[in-house]
């Protein structure tokens, strides 16, 4: 915390706005569309919900299929399935931990075919609803190159942009348009739940660059409310508003993203240095066209890293394992997209995150380096 989160939410205590509407709602929803490039900001109260809003202005129907990495947390295959929708999973690229392109163009021209409604899978005899990539761990996939896969095979594109506020992409912010993709078929989702970059306690917000989506998804939102007095609905929305108490804390939040950022790069510096020399382990890559912001600093240790885990957990130092991939969750029935997932598999196995908070200080960071090697140095990786 900054210090201007009580600040701003006794405001709102004080002028008695203090659930799904009022003034901090609006200001912080104007700050982030500017923060992050975008023309307009929904708030809402998950990343998960913001997701969720998305994919239903972008189309996705029941009984269709949504593409995404396989290497993810849970919560966009959950939007996928709140839909009525499939997760179809493709692989990440070795070399920079996102979405592979190339296996999913493969997948795409191999395994689809276009017909007069729309790309249908050959396989499965499902229709492709969307494109879900999820930027990972801070960095940002390759938006452009999806861009233009999106628009090759009029695909939406919604974009989980979770971990990444902050970074940015060949100069651009995660909500600046392309130019590889109309406005009204882009979107881009984010998250403040308390583990983010910055957190409003739980939260969310699209961020778009067309007008009419953005009342879309607004509408959406705020239950569907079709007049300003009487209670009409006029189609199945939903209570994701963000509160004004959240979105006071966000402001505050909202006015530190720059130091945190510059926090976590500093963090991940000195990770990477310390750890490049050591042969055994392979630190987190930075995307080339992608300024990071290491959200988790995460590195690869081999087969053996869970074990790892355990023992710098009993000293006192919390690492985690990456996510379980999603298609080894029974409840969310994801498929492969016809190309094996090997790289989100050895990522699974072999990859932990090191401790990497704002308020991680020299001397815990030492204290992390010095217990991790220390273990790397008891040859526990030959």
């Amino acid at each position: 915390m900054t210090g201007q989160e009580q600040a701003y939410i006794q405001k709102a205590l004080d002028d008695n706005w203090v659930s799904y509407a009022g003034p901090y709602v609006d200001k912080f929803e104007t700050e982030l569309a500017e923060r992050t490039d975008a023309a307009y900001a929904v708030a809402t109260n998950s990343g998960t919900s913001a997701i969720h809003l998305a994919l239903i202005a972008a189309g996705v129907t029941p009984g269709t299929e949504v593409i995404m990495p396989n290497l993810s947390f849970v919560a966009p295959a959950n939007a996928v399935r709140y839909c009525g929708a499939h997760p179809i999973v493709v692989d990440v690229s070795s070399d920079e931990w996102q979405i592979d392109v190339d296996k999913l163009n493969y997948f795409l021209e191999e395994h689809c075919e276009r017909k007069t409604t729309g790309l249908w899978n050959k396989d499965t005899k499902r229709q492709i609803g969307a494109l879900l990539p999820v930027h990972l761990l801070g960095g940002m996939a390759d938006v452009d190159e999806l861009a233009k896969t999106s628009t090759k095979y009029d695909l939406p594109l919604v974009e989980d942009a979770a971990e990444c506020l902050g970074a940015s992409y060949k100069g651009r912010a995660i909500g600046a348009p392309s130019r590889h993709i109309s406005n009204e078929r882009r979107f881009v989702c984010t998250s403040f739940n308390g583990n983010k970059v910055i957190t409003t306690g739980g939260g969310g917000a699209v961020l778009m660059n067309d007008s009419d989506l953005s009342r879309k998804v607004r509408h959406l939102a705020t239950t569907a409310k079709s007049t300003r007095i009487e209670f009409e609905h006029d189609c199945l929305g939903f209570n994701y508003r963000m509160t004004n108490i959240a979105a006071a804390m966000g402001l505050a939040q909202l006015e530190a993203l720059n130091s945190y950022v510059q926090k976590k790069r500093k963090i991940a510096s000195v990770y990477t240095d310390a750890l490049s020399a050591t042969t055994f382990i392979g630190v987190h890559p930075e995307p080339k066209e992608c300024r990071s912001s290491f959200w988790l600093y995460s590195c690869s240790v081999g087969p053996r890293s869970r074990e790892i885990i355990d023992r710098l957990i009993t000293r006192g130092i919390q690492v985690r394992p990456l996510w379980g991939q999603i298609d080894t969750m029974p409840h969310l029935g994801a498929e492969q997209c016809g190309v094996a997932c090997d790289v989100a598999e050895m990522l699974y196995r072999n990859v932990i995150s090191l401790p990497s908070s704002v308020d991680l200080t020299t001397e815990e960071q030492d204290r992390v380096l010095d217990e991790f090697t220390g273990i790397i140095n008891s040859g526990m990786l030959e």
